[in-house]
């Protein structure tokens, strides 16, 4: 296949690369209807586990031949070593939301690959990475943001990015006044005391901060 223009989809997309996938999690996401892309490798695992996707992409050289063949009609091959494969999907696809399952485990220096490619897309494409136990993603560069969660649910905040923070509401721990930075301080292993979850920015930050919390509640990015 060769395609100048993004493939668009009008519902959320399941990115799956060849990582650890929480299978459970994303069978129960495929059953919903939701599009399936794979990035080069993770189609071989798909197929493993009788999983269709719509369209493959990458540099294909993690493909197996066979995987290949019986899908040839949906390969996007497009070369290059200066991006990651789920750079290429990422680039090669439109969407609402990506959730995006094995990018994450096996080889931690793909893991930090994913986490740079949030960066890079941050306020351009809406990505939330899944393993099996988690989901991380970057909030939108507003000053405020909030979500409900449960009583008790653990909650992370983590600075890919110096920032700042004016205050927080419905954690255990406040992050009122708080400056996070990698080796300085970060924000882990916080817990929801309070139905709504609320922090806000100090004026004019910009640094890029994730929010860490349970996989299971990635039903929230698609009700």
């Amino acid at each position: 296949m060769i395609k100048s223009d993004p493939v668009e989809y009008q519902k959320p997309v399941l990115l799956v690369g060849g990582g650890d996938v929480n299978w459970p999690l994303l069978s129960s996401l495929v059953n919903k209807g939701l599009p399936v892309v794979a990035a080069d490798g993770g189609a071989n695992k798909l197929a493993e586990h009788g999983i269709d996707p719509q369209l493959i992409v990458g540099d294909l050289d993690s493909l197996d031949a066979g995987i290949g063949e019986e899908n040839a009609s949906r390969l996007l091959e497009i070369s290059g070593q200066d991006n990651t494969d789920f750079e290429k999907t990422l680039s090669a696809t439109e969407a609402p939301l990506y959730l995006a399952f094995g990018f994450l485990g096996r080889r931690f220096d793909h893991s930090l690959a994913a986490l740079h490619s949030l960066i890079k897309y941050r306020g351009q494409k809406k990505i939330v990475l899944i393993d099996q136990v988690d989901m991380i993603w970057l909030p939108d560069p507003v000053e405020t943001f909030k979500i409900d969660l449960p009583l008790g649910t653990r909650f992370s905040v983590y600075p890919l990015e110096p920032v700042s923070f004016q205050m927080s509401e419905g954690l255990q721990y406040p992050l009122d006044g708080l400056s996070l930075k990698q080796g300085t301080a970060i924000g882990t292993s916080n817990r929801v005391t309070g139905e709504t979850v609320r922090i806000a920015l100090k004026k004019g930050q910009t640094g890029a901060w994730a929010v860490i919390i349970p996989a299971e509640f990635v039903r929230l990015f698609i009700l």
